[in-house]
């Protein structure tokens, strides 16, 4: 007879999960990715080193089901303009969105030094931008207007490619820009991709800045 998890069984394994995925955002931030031990995250997250690999075959996949994780929590919370009392054009609603989940990204400290404390791993930079293609292309599919005139496929490597290093240069420093500035970025290059033209790009870019104090504050 083939065993089946109940939903009560399977909640708590998604919350077993969850524990430890938490504990190595935790670690992996005070600590760093290479000082970080699996006993310490068992320690950390309340379970035994052997529930740990029932879960996690090794730190390595440990790794990576966080970015993940973590990752799909800030690009599957989406905006809700009801909520905001907001009613704006389509492209407004979109360059929000973007702005919103740079800004999360980055304003959450924790979430941001665990991600730098890993970015040198050599699977590191493949995951992060597997994991935005895959949103990339979700979004992409719904419009035509993405890189208009151009091979879709060696422009999204390119934008992909340089977000991704955006991302690595802010988080360790090097570039030193606020979760503001560089949600603005996005969101205006969003809408540069797709062709649209200066005024367009404008008067989006300025119904945004209008909105940020109204959005980043508790919704109506």
């Amino acid at each position: 007879m083939a065993y089946r998890r109940t939903q009560k069984m399977q909640k708590r394994v998604s919350d077993r999960k969850r524990s430890i995925i938490e504990a190595a955002e935790i670690l992996f931030a005070e600590k760093g990715y290479e000082s970080t031990t699996m006993q310490q995250i068992a320690e950390k997250a309340g379970t035994s080193i052997g529930n740990m690999y029932f879960y996690f075959s090794n730190k390595e996949e440990l790794m990576l089901s966080m970015i993940d994780e973590l990752c799909e929590e800030i690009w599957d919370n989406p905006f809700t303009p009801e909520e905001y009392g907001i009613s704006e054009d389509r492209y407004t609603m979109e360059a929000i969105d973007d702005y919103l989940k740079v800004h999360t990204l980055f304003s959450n400290v924790t979430f941001a030094k665990s991600m730098l404390n890993i970015a040198q791993h050599r699977l590191f930079r493949n995951q992060i931008i597997r994991f935005l293609e895959t949103k990339a292309r979700e979004r992409y599919k719904k419009y035509d207007d993405f890189f208009e005139g151009l091979d879709r496929e060696i422009a999204l490597s390119y934008h992909l490619g340089g977000l991704v290093n955006m991302f690595e240069k802010i988080l360790s420093g090097e570039l030193k820009r606020t979760p503001h500035e560089a949600g603005l970025f996005l969101a205006k290059s969003k809408l540069l991709i797709r062709g649209l033209n200066e005024k367009t790009v404008e008067n989006t870019m300025a119904n945004l800045k209008q909105l940020i104090p109204k959005i980043t504050a508790e919704p109506l």
